[in-house]
C-alpha cells in the first residue's frame, strides 16, 4: 500500500543501498537527484490527492455497486448562498452534509441552526480556512478544530465527528491533528469545480459527465451560481432513479459524538 510511512521506509532503504554501492563503485550524482525528485513528487501527489489515503485515511466514496450519491457543501455557512441551497434541498426533500468554517458559524448561528433543524449534518472544515492552514503546526490545527467544535456545540449542542481538510490537502501534521481529535476524515470522489465554473449549464454537465455510483459530490455553499445547478442536478438524479442519501447514512458513519 502506497502511503507516507511505506514511502519513507522504501526510499530510506533505497538510499542506503545506493550509498553502500557508492562506497564500492562511484554512483552518478544524477541518480541521487532522481531519487530525491521522485520522493518529493510522491509527497506532493499524496498531499494534493485526498483519495490516495497517503497521509491519513479518508472516506472519499460510498459503495460503487449501489445507485446512490451524497451531496456535500464546504466553506459555509454563508449568509446569502447557504439559505438558497437549503431552500433547494427542502424543495426536493434531500438531505446533505455541510462542512463548515467555525468563524462563519459564529457569524451565522441561525443558519447553522436551520441546517441542523432541517435534518442535514454538519462537519468541521477548520475555524479560519486560512490560506496557509496546511503549514500550521498540528497544535495550531487542533486549536482551530476545537474552536470550531465549541462554536457548533454552543449553537446546536452537538460535538463534531467528521472533518474535511481545507482545500482537501493532507500532510503529516494534519494527519496527527485529525488522529488526536479522533475525527473521521472525509474526502470526495466527484468535484463539481464550482470554484472555477460559474455557468450553471457547464457546471451541471461537468458533474453529470463524470457521475458514478457511490459518488460523494463536492460543492461550496458560498457560490451563488450553485443553487440553479443544484436544482437541476437533483432533478437529473431523481429522473435516473439515483438515491440521494445523507452522508452519514450513505457511509454508515457517526456524524456526532453523543
Amino acid at each position: 500500500m502506497l502511503n507516507f510511512r511505506n514511502t519513507i521506509i522504501t526510499f530510506t532503504v533505497l538510499l542506503l543501498i545506493i550509498l553502500a554501492a557508492d562506497y564500492l563503485i562511484p554512483v552518478n550524482k544524477l541518480v541521487y537527484a532522481g531519487i530525491i525528485l521522485v520522493f518529493v513528487l510522491l509527497l506532493a501527489w499524496g498531499s494534493k490527492n485526498i483519495r490516495s489515503d497517503f497521509y491519513v485515511k479518508s472516506i472519499s466514496n460510498g459503495n460503487r455497486n449501489i445507485k446512490q450519491v451524497a451531496l456535500t457543501f464546504d466553506d459555509g455557512p454563508d449568509a446569502q448562498v447557504t439559505p438558497m441551497i437549503l431552500d433547494i434541498l427542502r424543495k426536493h426533500n434531500v438531505k446533505a452534509a455541510f462542512f463548515i468554517v467555525g468563524s462563519k458559524a459564529e457569524i451565522n448561528p441561525e443558519i447553522l441552526k436551520r441546517i441542523d433543524k432541517e435534518g442535514h449534518i454538519i462537519g468541521g472544515h477548520s475555524y479560519s480556512h486560512h490560506l496557509f492552514f496546511d503549514f500550521f503546526s498540528s497544535k495550531q490545527m487542533e486549536k482551530e478544530m476545537i474552536r470550531t467544535d465549541n462554536a457548533v456545540y454552543s449553537i446546536i449542542g452537538k460535538r463534531l465527528k467528521l472533518f474535511r481538510p481545507p482545500y482537501g490537502v493532507t500532510n503529516p501534521t494534519i494527519s496527527r491533528a485529525i488522529e488526536n481529535m479522533q475525527y473521521q476524515s472525509i474526502g470526495w470522489s466527484l468535484k463539481s469545480e464550482d470554484t472555477v465554473i460559474k455557468d450553471e449549464s457547464k457546471l451541471l454537465k461537468n458533474i453529470t459527465s463524470k457521475l458514478k455510483y457511490g459518488d460523494i459530490i463536492l460543492f461550496h455553499d458560498n457560490k451563488p451560481w450553485n443553487a440553479k445547478a443544484l436544482d437541476k442536478l437533483i432533478e437529473y438524479l431523481k429522473e435516473r432513479e439515483y438515491k440521494i442519501s445523507r452522508l452519514d447514512e450513505f457511509l454508515t458513519v457517526q456524524a456526532y459524538v453523543y
